[in-house]
């Protein structure tokens, strides 16, 4: 069962009108008829939406039904799907990617679980502390954590040349594969059990414990039962998020001949002959695997999911051993190095380093390579400043399209309202690369008198893409938790919808705004499958950038950008999560 924590406000109602009334400057008015802006928000968000989600959607389904379809010929249908489906390779891959996707799962559950239990023999200072230490690892993209693991393990890399060996056969195969993505996926997992397990509390161990309950029994009978939906739906996002993962298997994968789904779609886009029938084929596959997936989550959150009043979880504080917190501070210890200070400190010393010839010497440290990204007009400079800009972009995009989503569904409530609340849940089910060829094979077109397509503006359509889901639901979170008693009070007070939603509503949610903003910007500005595959020539961004450093061979270099962009990006998804919960109504 999914427990949700309700607490108790007896007062949050009662000056409802007091508000709208003060929000809308203290005047009264005849109602004004705003007949107008349900429809209008209605047609204008949805025209949105099928521009950004559904011509992407379609023209895959229409190329991979249809391969001819750019000549605006319906000849030969489905003749792609058959030699796509019995293409030996392709099967593999798509078999690679749901073991790889099983086995992370598996490997994250068994990381995460335990340290989730030994999170509640913790004080509760010193549990945030490891908390937040244990969700650096989202904080580091992933293409940028393999490639630490690469300096880190690889033959000549830091552990041969500090102590003698190295671990390179184990890194470069299916074991060490889903240890690095499990090592970055499983706070996932963590953050969903500990808190289950939280709101569960020791009440009903307790209980156990009275009628002479044994703790092994008490947590597989009782707590494990109670905790096991959660499980299972922070799972399934663990499961889509590697399936649909391409930098990590990129990297590290293609080194011992590993391809899953994602990475084939890449091939066909990159190796001659481009296969473009062949890339809808797989793409729709991945998105069908992955709104299967997120639809299945949906469901298990709300059929598992209850309110508890905060009272009744507060249970008897139990004196915990100290031997118990000393386990319980090592275990986190345990994961801690492998997950977090490894590859942190890896990027760190790498950046620092003028040379990679010149190893692990105090003579081979400087800040050449930070002072080259400084430089206005280099390289860096460019690609840094090109992803901001971009960011900036998406992060303004994304939360005003989702404002008028949240507005829409939660208070207009227009006619067609089905179809809308399809379009803003379809960004959910769309992986990178499935967004990056559904622009590639929608704009890539003549026909258009104007395309964004080979400009940076078609990076900015898929950067808006990818992050409109989070905007989308913290804003309609945002609006549900108003009382509609606010709206009415305005109308009472002869406000218009229009004015209700600028006067009212908008003041009362811009917090919200603000702070979802702050996330998209820090998601775009470090994406990178969109990114490589939809760069005009002569555009870097910092992921492309720090990626091709990579395969020149100019690892120091890549590495600083990539301390940079991890410093950046914490740095704003905290602030964004400050703003949210100082702002939680």
């Amino acid at each position: 069962m999914i427990l949700r924590a309700r607490k108790k406000s007896s007062a949050r109602s009662r000056n409802n009108s007091l508000m709208a009334f003060s929000l809308l400057g203290g005047t009264g008015a005849t109602v004004a008829s705003t007949r107008w802006l349900r429809p209008l928000l209605f047609w204008l968000t949805t025209a949105l939406l099928l521009l950004l989600v559904g011509l992407p959607v379609l023209a895959i389904v229409a190329y991979a039904l249809f391969p001819h379809i750019n000549e605006w010929s319906f000849a030969q249908p489905f003749s792609a799907i058959i030699p796509s489906l019995s293409d030996l390779d392709l099967l593999s891959a798509i078999g690679n990617s749901l073991v790889l996707s099983f086995s992370v799962t598996l490997l994250s559950v068994v990381i995460a679980l335990p340290l989730a239990i030994q999170r509640q023999h913790l004080a509760e200072s010193n549990g945030r502390l490891w908390d937040a230490l244990m969700l650096v690892p989202f904080l580091i993209p992933p293409y940028i954590g393999a490639m630490s693991w690469m300096q880190l393990l690889q033959r000549r890399g830091f552990i041969e040349q500090l102590f003698g060996f190295n671990l390179n056969d184990l890194l470069y195969s299916f074991p060490g594969l889903v240890i690095v993505m499990s090592l970055h996926l499983f706070p996932m997992i963590y953050v969903a059990a500990s808190q289950s397990l939280r709101i569960i509390g020791q009440r009903y161990g307790d209980v156990a414990r009275v009628f002479g309950g044994q703790p092994w029994p008490i947590f597989f009978r009782i707590q494990l039962p109670l905790v096991s939906v959660s499980l299972l739906a922070s799972g399934l996002m663990v499961f889509v998020l590697t399936f649909e993962e391409f930098g990590t298997p990129e990297i590290l994968g293609s080194r011992f001949g590993f391809e899953v789904i994602v990475t084939s779609i890449h091939k066909k886009f990159t190796d001659w002959p481009i296969d473009l029938p062949g890339a809808s084929v797989l793409s729709l596959i991945l998105i069908g695997i992955a709104f299967a997936a997120f639809k299945t989550h949906g469901w298990l959150t709300k059929r598992f999911t209850t309110d508890i009043d905060t009272p009744l979880l507060t249970a008897t504080k139990i004196e915990v051993p100290r031997y118990r917190s000393i386990i319980a501070n090592g275990w986190f210890c345990l994961v801690a190095i492998p997950a977090v200070i490894l590859p942190v400190v890896t990027i760190a010393i790498s950046a620092s380093q003028k040379t990679l010839t010149g190893g692990l010497a105090w003579s081979n440290l400087g800040l050449q390579h930070f002072i080259a990204i400084t430089a206005v007009n280099s390289e860096p400079w460019q690609a840094l400043t090109t992803s901001l800009l971009l960011a900036f972009g998406a992060a303004l995009g994304s939360v005003g399209i989702a404002l008028l989503v949240a507005f829409t569904l939660v208070r207009m409530q227009p006619k067609g309202l089905a179809l809308l609340d399809f379009l803003s849940l379809l960004p959910n089910a769309l992986p990178g690369m499935a967004v990056a060829v559904g622009l590639i094979l929608t704009w890539n077109q003549s026909f258009w008198p104007m395309t964004p397509y080979n400009s940076s503006a078609i990076l900015l359509l898929a950067y808006m893409t990818l992050t409109l889901p989070y905007p989308i639901r913290t804003l309609t979170a945002a609006l549900k938790q108003l009382p509609l008693s606010l709206d009415e009070a305005g109308y009472v007070f002869g406000a218009s919808e229009l004015r209700v939603l600028l006067r009212v509503l908008w003041p009362l949610i811009a917090p919200v705004a603000l702070a979802s903003g702050f996330i998209v910007f820090a998601i775009s500005s470090r994406e990178l499958v969109s990114s490589l595959m939809l760069a005009p020539p002569g555009v870097n961004t910092v992921a492309t950038y720090v990626f091709h450093q990579f395969d020149q061979g100019s690892v120091n270099a890549g590495m600083a950008m990539s301390l940079v962009t991890i410093l950046v990006s914490g740095s704003i998804i905290r602030l964004g999560q400050s703003l949210t919960r100082s702002n939680m109504l």
